[in-house]
C-alpha cells in the first residue's frame, strides 16, 4: 500500500536518502527541514506517516508530533503514525514511552533499513485495517 509520508529532519543528506528510498517503493514523500515547514505541509495535505527527527532547529520533535496529529484529525479516519528517527536511541524499532511518548515508535540512527521496512509494513497494515469502533 503506498503511503503518504512526511519526512522532517534538518539533516539534508538523511532526508534526501529517505525520500529517494521511499519514493522508489512507491510512497508519496514530502520533506521539511523545520517544524514550521512541516506544519505548513501537513495542513496542505495530511500524511499517514510522519518520520520526525527529535532535534529540529525550531522545536523538539516530540513537541511537534501532537500538532502534526491535529492536522490529520479532521481528514479520513484521522489515523497516522509518528516515528522518531533519532541519534538518541539505539537498536531496532521500539515502542515510544517517557519523554518520547508523543511518538508511536522510535528508530535509532544509523537507521537499520530492515527494521525500518518492517515497521513501515506494520504501519501500512494497521492503516488498511478497519478503524476501531
Amino acid at each position: 500500500m503506498p503511503l503518504e509520508i512526511l519526512v522532517i529532519d534538518d539533516n539534508r543528506d538523511a532526508t534526501e536518502l529517505l525520500e529517494e528510498l521511499l519514493s522508489m517503493e512507491g510512497h508519496a514523500v514530502r520533506t521539511a527541514a523545520t517544524a514550521a515547514r512541516a506544519l505548513e505541509l501537513a495542513h496542505e495535505k495530511p500524511a499517514q506517516i510522519f518520520l520526525v527527527d527529535q532535534n529540529l532547529p525550531d522545536m523538539a520533535g516530540s513537541d511537534l508530533v501532537p500538532l502534526l496529529r491535529a492536522s490529520v484529525a479532521g481528514h479520513g479516519d484521522g489515523r497516522c503514525f509518528a516515528i522518531a528517527i533519532t541519534g538518541m536511541a539505539s537498536g531496532n524499532a521500539r515502542t515510544a514511552g517517557g519523554q518520547m511518548g508523543a511518538f508511536d515508535y522510535i528508530l535509532g540512527k544509523p537507521l537499520d533499513f530492515d527494521a525500518f521496512d518492517a515497521l513501515l509494513a506494520r504501519c501500512a497494515a494497521a492503516l488498511q485495517a478497519p478503524p476501531a469502533p
